[in-house]
């Protein structure tokens, strides 16, 4: 093991030295080294915000690393290429033959390139062995949804026939629902698994419900668990919580197009959707048309929208892009501008809501108290707010 560079701040050095760091062996063997520049392997991977990167000579195609871990992290063996190499994978997103990612755990860990590094594959580390048995289980659902329909699916966009491209995209949908169950269950299924962090992230990308992921969260590795990246995820869990069904709706201050603030405390005793969107962002103005008939049906009975149009781009064309999607898509509700700047909207009503994706849509009950959150514009989304209106205003 030869050009050790090892990044820590002193705060993490003294948590290494502290926790239950674990010894780590990796040997490998490489045939082809077709694009390197010289004769090493490197070896990247982070533990505490900070990145470890170390090197090794190849003798005779081989490779030997040794270091420590204090919880199972995602790596990269990788080779140095010239920098017309790296701009090219760079700019085509081609997958880069001189690179493999796996996850790397404590234990002797054995590494064998069929040829070039990307044909790499590491047994050893429980976390690897976890990562690969999900990967497999979503590539499977993934090939047996092509099998079922994907000549359907071409020839439904070839023909532009749009019934028959909504009846694929309904299809297609359900094997992501099956991909999202099957993470959901292998997560329930190991509690200990050295990828729950990243499961975790992957399955709450928009949306965390406390009381499903809570039990997971809380059981998982203690080391995982007390990562920056774990302490990371309990403060979104924790804002989650704050945001559950039950509980009261974060307050609302915002201008309309005239300037005039509009606060969600004076809705109060209406059933209120908080409607977070943009002029920019397709699936939102798509929702729209769903919204109007919804708000004509359940207006009188109490229904009111209040949208929170989150822009993009130079501030100064904020009010003209909002105002234009206003009119344009006939939205007679009540609207409001989020005027933060981008890092003030992360620490304001976007982060108060634990909003991560566009539209996200808050339900709000005449009491103030949030009923659901429904993110994105799916026909799943827009059956469940109609079943909840009916329920909370009856049927119109």
């Amino acid at each position: 093991m030869q050009g050790k560079t090892i990044l820590y701040t002193c705060l993490a050095c003294i948590s290494l030295q502290t926790a239950q760091a674990q010894s780590f062996t990796l040997k490998g063997t490489l045939p082809k080294t077709t694009l390197a520049t010289n004769r090493y392997v490197y070896l990247s991977y982070r533990q505490h915000n900070q990145t470890i990167t170390d090197s090794c000579r190849l003798e005779k195609h081989t490779y030997h690393f040794q270091g420590k871990v204090e919880y199972p992290a995602e790596a990269t063996l990788y080779l140095k290429v010239s920098e017309d190499n790296a701009q090219y994978y760079f700019k085509t997103h081609f997958i880069k033959p001189y690179q493999h990612v796996f996850f790397l755990d404590k234990g002797a860990l054995t590494a064998v390139s069929a040829n070039e590094l990307i044909d790499t594959r590491v047994s050893g580390s429980a976390a690897e062995d976890d990562h690969l048995a999900m990967k497999k289980e979503q590539d499977d659902l993934y090939q047996e949804g092509e099998r079922n329909f994907g000549k359907e699916r071409k020839a439904a966009f070839a023909g532009k026939d749009s019934a028959a491209i909504a009846a694929v995209l309904r299809k297609s949908y359900a094997v992501d629902d099956a991909q999202e169950a099957a993470k959901l269950r292998f997560m329930q299924q190991h509690p200990q698994t050295g990828i729950m962090l990243k499961l975790l992230n992957e399955y709450t990308r928009t949306k965390i419900d406390p009381v499903v992921i809570g039990p997971l969260y809380d059981g998982m590795q203690p080391a995982l668990k007390a990562s920056p990246e774990g302490i990371a995820y309990g403060v979104r869990l924790a804002k989650a919580r704050e945001t559950a069904p039950g509980m009261p709706a974060p307050q609302v201050t915002l201008p309309d197009r005239n300037g005039n603030a509009i606060t969600l405390a004076s809705l109060k005793g209406k059933v209120v959707l908080l409607d977070f969107w943009g002029s920019w962002c397709y699936p939102c103005r798509m929702s729209h048309p769903h919204l109007r008939e919804t708000y004509a049906r359940y207006h009188d009975a109490g229904f009111e929208i209040l949208g929170v149009a989150n822009e993009r781009g130079d501030e100064s064309g904020w009010k003209e892009s909002w105002t234009k999607a206003l009119d344009e898509d006939h939205m007679t509700w009540l609207n409001v501008l989020n005027t933060s700047s981008s890092a003030e909207k992360e620490k304001g009503i976007l982060n108060a809501y634990d909003v991560k994706a566009f539209p996200t849509k808050i339900l709000i009950d005449r009491e103030g108290k949030i009923v659901e959150k429904l993110v994105g514009n799916s026909e799943k989304n827009r059956a469940a707010l109609d079943a909840l209106l009916e329920r909370l205003l009856g049927a119109h």
